[in-house]
C-alpha cells in the first residue's frame, strides 16, 4: 500500500528551465521512447528477438501568456534579429537548457530533462478564455528522480 500524502500533484511541482521558475506554467508532459527493431530470419515464422536500436524523448508544456514575457526576451527561443543572416546566427548559436520537475514539499527533483532546445511555440487566443501557449521541445534524455543526483 502506497504512504498517504506522496502523490505528486500539480500544486506542489514547480517546473523551471535554467533554474528559473517557469510562471503561470500550466501542464508539463515528458515522455521517453526505445525503438525495437524486429529479428526475422530464414525458416522462422515468428520474430526470434526485438534489438534496441534507438532511444528518443518527447517533452511538451503549456503555458498562459504573460504580456511582456516572451520566449525570445527570456533568452529561451531565439529571435529574428534584424537580417536573415542575424536569424540564422541566433538560431545555430542557441545553447542548449536543462528543464527540471521538483516537488516543492519534499524539494526532490522528479525529472531533469537534459539538452533542450524549444522547437516550436504556439499562442492560442480566445474571445472569451485566457491565452495559452504551447510549447514543443527537442531533448536528448530524461533522468528520473532515481537517476538525478
Amino acid at each position: 500500500m502506497a504512504e498517504k500524502g506522496k502523490l505528486l500533484t500539480g500544486a506542489r511541482a514547480r517546473f523551471s528551465i535554467n533554474g528559473t521558475k517557469v510562471g503561470y506554467a500550466r501542464n508539463v508532459s515528458l515522455g521517453e521512447q526505445i525503438s525495437y527493431e524486429p529479428v526475422e530470419v530464414l525458416d522462422n515464422v515468428e520474430i526470434e528477438e526485438f534489438v534496441p536500436v534507438g532511444y528518443s524523448c518527447t517533452f511538451t508544456a503549456g503555458m498562459f501568456r504573460i504580456v511582456g514575457e516572451t520566449l525570445k526576451s527570456m533568452g529561451l527561443f531565439p529571435g529574428v534579429g534584424g537580417n536573415v543572416q542575424e536569424h540564422l546566427e541566433n538560431i545555430l548559436l542557441a545553447g542548449d537548457l536543462t528543464a527540471t520537475i521538483e516537488d516543492t514539499k519534499t524539494g526532490k527533483l522528479i525529472a531533469t530533462v537534459q539538452q533542450v532546445k524549444i522547437a516550436s511555440h504556439n499562442i492560442s487566443i480566445d474571445a472569451r478564455g485566457i491565452t495559452g501557449e504551447d510549447v514543443e521541445f527537442v531533448c536528448i534524455r530524461i533522468l528520473d528522480e532515481s537517476e538525478v543526483t
